[in-house]
């Protein structure tokens, strides 16, 4: 057995680790460190699970398992600071997360895996989408654009590697690179992908052209594309940008894609995925009953998959919802209601860190201001480009006090996932934090356009309303808030006439001022 990843070999049977065609000196327990850690890297690796495997359950001091480590990281050219392909979680372990690629056998017949998926998970996901990364192909004849574009090809597999919610068929580069004159058809085909992505570079003038493309495998036809035009003299770290920036786009691509398929079927015909995608694109309507309906199908998918654990944390989030944007239970009735139902979906798949992010929020919702930014920082140490775990932040960092900070972390949420289903929600956040800083305009602004696209969503109501308040504008105030008692009288009973929850408590004076201002009276 030979383990693929960046430009070296771990090769079992021989037992040797080569970086192209150097053997790279590595000790007996750094090998099977290194070994061990590809072989489970669906997961992070506990402590004890690494000394039972390696030192067969002796006692070993805490310096002895650092120094292997850190003698791991060095010979495979990682560092305990830049983690990336040995990832440290405190309190979890250990994780390889680099995209990894199996041979069996003659070197020259690869074998396909599933690159930082655990196999029995992608089986639970019965039409979960597939995808695989052909090299992004160098279009000017320049050497350095082949390295550029193999640097760019390794770092979208990372990426696409850590999301739980699609299947990444990794291939050898050798392997794929032939089959980029082909029909997409054929190679989805082959390869079992229901998705395709293919990229070139090219040399314009003083800048270099990186362009992707997303193919749905069964009918050929390009879903999304772009091009980023890079500055030649540029930090060689903006691959990471661009990789990072190609997988947040096209998620929502293969999303939509996804849905549209399945919008001629009837709830009762939809498979798992199908009920999952479907209820995502009702929960983003933004409205109390098309919440309800998105929990229905929901629990419909994990009727079909008891271990389908995105469900649980999909229910959970409809909770949460109820409470805190519709006001139609209290929050701690939502929490209670949402906390076993996310800790099922992190027991089912604890590396899911769109479940974890829920945590967080349940944190947040909570009161627990500080608990919810250090578990939002816990997974974002895992995973940087995780929208959920940013979102998250962004809006405990706002009610903390440190608005500047939160408007920036949900900044970063949008531009990793524009479409995600809190955006209204965190739109609103980013709003009544301009708001409390004094930017009435700002904020009013923010949310007549949260209005224009989600008509029903109470929240932006209340804080226009007391926007406009500020700004003396009363007649268009008073309408807003009529509109809001009409829309939801329990979201202006729970934020309005009574003290609010305690994890948004440092916004009730300012907003009570502006309301004031619109003629409101207690």
């Amino acid at each position: 057995m030979r383990y693929l990843f960046e430009d070296y070999v771990l090769d079992i049977d021989r037992r040797e680790l080569r970086r192209g065609s150097d053997l790279i000196a590595a000790t007996p327990q750094v090998f099977d460190f290194i070994a061990y850690l590809i072989r489970n890297r669906e997961k992070f690796v506990s402590k004890d699970d690494l000394i039972a495997a390696i030192w067969g359950g002796r006692i070993i001091s805490e310096a002895a398992l650092t120094s292997r480590l850190y003698a791991a990281r060095n010979a495979i050219g990682d560092s305990g600071r830049e983690q990336r392909l040995l990832k440290t979680l405190p309190r979890k372990g250990f994780r390889f997360v680099g995209a990894v690629w199996e041979e069996r056998g003659d070197p020259g017949a690869p074998t396909p895996v599933i690159a930082h998926e655990a196999l029995t998970l992608a089986g639970h996901l019965s039409g979960r989408p597939s995808i695989i990364v052909l090299p992004f192909t160098n279009l000017s004849g320049d050497p350095n654009l082949d390295i550029l574009g193999e640097g760019i090809t390794e770092d979208v597999l990372t990426e696409l590697s850590k999301l739980r919610e699609l299947v990444l068929i990794a291939r050898r580069p050798r392997l794929l690179a032939e089959s980029t004159a082909r029909d997409v058809r054929e190679i989805g085909r082959e390869f079992g992908a229901s998705y395709m992505l293919e990229g070139s570079v090219r040399a314009a003038r003083f800048r270099t052209r990186v362009t992707g493309r997303l193919i749905d495998a069964t009918t050929a036809a390009q879903i999304w594309g772009q091009r980023y035009d890079l500055d030649c003299a540029r930090d060689p770290a903006f691959q990471d940008e661009i990789a990072q920036a190609i997988v947040s786009a096209i998620l929502p691509a293969i999303r939509h894609a996804d849905l549209q398929r399945s919008q001629h079927k009837q709830p009762e015909q939809l498979g798992v995925w199908e009920a999952y995608q479907r209820g995502l694109w009702h929960m983003s309507k933004s409205e109390a009953a098309e919440n309800k309906l998105a929990r229905s199908l929901f629990q419909h998918a994990v009727d079909l998959d008891p271990n389908f654990g995105r469900g649980y944390a999909a229910i959970a989030f409809t909770y949460t919802a109820a409470s805190s944007a519709f006001s139609e239970m209290s929050i701690a009735e939502s929490c209670e209601l949402a906390e076993p139902l996310v800790r099922k979906a992190i027991a089912l798949d604890e590396n899911d860190t769109e479940a974890r992010s829920r945590l967080a929020l349940l944190s947040l919702l909570s009161g627990d201001l500080e608990g919810a930014i250090r578990e939002a920082d816990l997974i974002l140490s895992v995973h940087e480009g995780c929208p959920d775990a940013w979102g998250v932040k962004g809006a405990a960092l706002g009610y903390a006090g440190r608005r500047q900070e939160g408007r920036d972390a949900i900044k970063r949420y949008f531009s990793l996932n524009p479409r995600d289903i809190a955006r209204p929600i965190r739109q609103t956040q980013i709003a009544s934090s301009f708001y409390v800083d004094g930017g009435y305009e700002e904020a009013a602004q923010i949310l007549r356009q949260v209005i224009r696209h989600y008509p029903r969503h109470p929240i932006a109501y209340r804080w226009l309303a007391a926007s406009l308040g500020q700004l003396g504008r009363v007649g268009e105030a008073q309408q807003a808030l009529q509109t809001l008692q009409s829309l939801s009288p329990s979201s202006f009973e729970m934020y309005i006439r009574q003290p609010p929850p305690k994890y948004c408590g440092i916004e009730y004076v300012p907003m009570l001022r502006g309301l004031r201002n619109a003629g409101w009276k207690e």
